[in-house]
């Protein structure tokens, strides 16, 4: 279930690009996820409006991350979230431990590594920006998540969050409008059709997935399977539109992917 979770999460970036207009996905895979859970869980409280909320900027700026960066780069980057979440999670308290602190070591050297990439001209600057941006954006989501599931509203930020999601995304939507990016109606079917994946296939499937996974996996391994979706994103990105890593980015692959295991055997 893990693995199948992963898989389906990993396909997010090449349906963002093959919808043209990936703000305009982003907000029919909101609406979408939302009409899907809505008939089965609500809520109205703190804990699921600032989840959503985190959500629709994860949303918004990964599919436009992968789009502009490249599949690969975008979803490794969005792996740069346990730095944000420790720096999220100092105000909660927290801090890692030494594995922790190895594999944040790890994932600054990719995001340093990411840098020099863009400023060299071997990746674009706004899509690397992008990508560490979405990264944040899941590492205030998992901090949410975290903090509120310990009191016992696990349903809350994770289903009753995603009605809340629109609440970014829309907005998102209006300013490409106002920047001249909207798509034309003839041009919509394929975002919607992309939307309607995305919210569906890339967020309550894998989602539902991923929590009866974890209920029957200890959370290290569940952690360590994760890991597959940027690298079948990568994948991905190869296959479907020809995009081939550079030496930057493939060292930026490595680092993360090891600092993702090593950071999860923390947990043990």
């Amino acid at each position: 279930m893990i693995l199948a979770a992963a898989s389906l999460w990993s396909t997010i970036g090449v349906a963002s690009v093959y919808s043209g207009a990936p703000l305009l996905a982003s907000l029919i895979r909101s609406v979408a996820a939302a009409a899907a859970v809505m008939p089965v869980y609500r809520a109205f409280n703190k804990a699921a409006v600032a989840a959503g909320v985190s959500l629709g900027f994860l949303f918004g700026i990964y599919s436009t991350a992968a789009a502009v960066a490249g599949v690969g780069l975008a979803a490794f980057l969005l792996y740069t979230a346990p730095l944000w979440t420790a720096v999220f999670s100092l105000a909660f308290g927290e801090s890692p431990g030494r594995l922790g602190l190895a594999g944040l070591g790890m994932i600054s050297a990719a995001v340093a590594i990411a840098m020099i990439d863009a400023a060299s001209g071997g990746a674009s600057i706004l899509g690397v920006a992008l990508g560490l941006a979405s990264g944040a954006s899941y590492g205030a989501y998992i901090s949410i998540a975290r903090l509120f599931s310990r009191a016992g509203m696990s349903r809350d930020v994770s289903y009753g969050a995603l009605p809340y999601a629109t609440i970014v995304t829309v907005p998102l939507f209006l300013f490409s409008i106002s920047r001249g990016l909207a798509v034309m109606p003839s041009q919509f079917m394929t975002p919607l059709a992309a939307g309607v994946y995305l919210g569906i296939f890339c967020t309550v499937v894998p989602y539902r997935l991923f929590s009866l996974g974890v209920s029957r996996l200890r959370a290290t391994l569940a952690a360590i399977l994760a890991t597959l979706e940027p690298v079948l994103a990568a994948v991905w990105g190869y296959v479907f539109l020809g995009q081939v890593p550079n030496p930057y980015e493939y060292a930026i692959y490595t680092l993360i992917t090891a600092a993702l295991i090593i950071s999860s055997l923390e947990a043990r």
